[in-house]
């Protein structure tokens, strides 16, 4: 009978080790299922207390109240328990090379869906070297993009009559030149359905 008490210990063991347990609920269906509020106290919520423990994940909950973890995209953060924008980096798309001379409602691939969706720099290639734009297919309302040109200078016409309205890129002034590895920042506006220049 002695002989057989490690191997009971070892069966309850395992039994417990594959339970599951339900808090207000005869059913549970995960390790821990609570049916009800959850409160956890002594959670530190003051900015001005030190932070001992640091946070390396994020939890929220889906439609079923089940515990999920949260990703974090590459323009955020999580340091010191806190969520912060990563504004030191900028995702750089890149697009196939132009193999014309002047790009009229260009696609950059930057609509909801597409590659560069999510990329805040475009490079611009040409097989020609230089380029010259007049619009780009338009984009979501406030949107921003840098355009990179890395084979040559880029030369934007605004307001021109070689790419449809809503893909006209704005400017009061003529034409401007941005020179190889240099940038230019545009967004685009959707109540006036152009393309703003906002830096150079």
């Amino acid at each position: 009978m002695r002989n057989l008490a490690p191997l009971m210990l070892l069966l309850c063991v395992g039994f417990s080790t594959f339970s599951q347990v339900g808090i207000n609920t005869t059913n549970p269906t995960t390790t821990l299922d609570v049916n009800g509020s959850i409160r956890v106290r002594g959670v530190s919520t003051t900015s001005s207390e030190e932070v001992t423990v640091i946070a390396t994940k994020i939890i929220g909950v889906d439609d079923l109240g089940n515990f999920v973890d949260v990703q974090i995209g590459d323009n955020l953060i999580l340091e010191a328990n806190k969520i912060k924008a990563n504004d030191k980096i900028l995702k750089i798309g890149d697009v196939s090379p132009f193999n014309i001379p002047i790009l009229s409602d260009v696609n950059l691939i930057i609509l909801p869906g597409e590659p560069n969706e999510d990329k805040s720099v475009i490079r611009m290639r040409s097989i020609l070297g230089n380029m010259i734009i007049t619009g780009i297919i338009g984009g979501v309302d406030g949107q921003q993009i840098w355009l990179y040109p890395v084979t040559g200078d880029l030369t934007i016409l605004p307001n021109s009559i070689l790419s449809l309205f809503g893909n006209r890129i704005e400017s009061n002034g003529s034409s401007m030149v941005i020179e190889r590895y240099n940038m230019v920042r545009l967004m685009y506006d959707a109540t006036r359905s152009k393309w703003i220049i906002m830096d150079h």
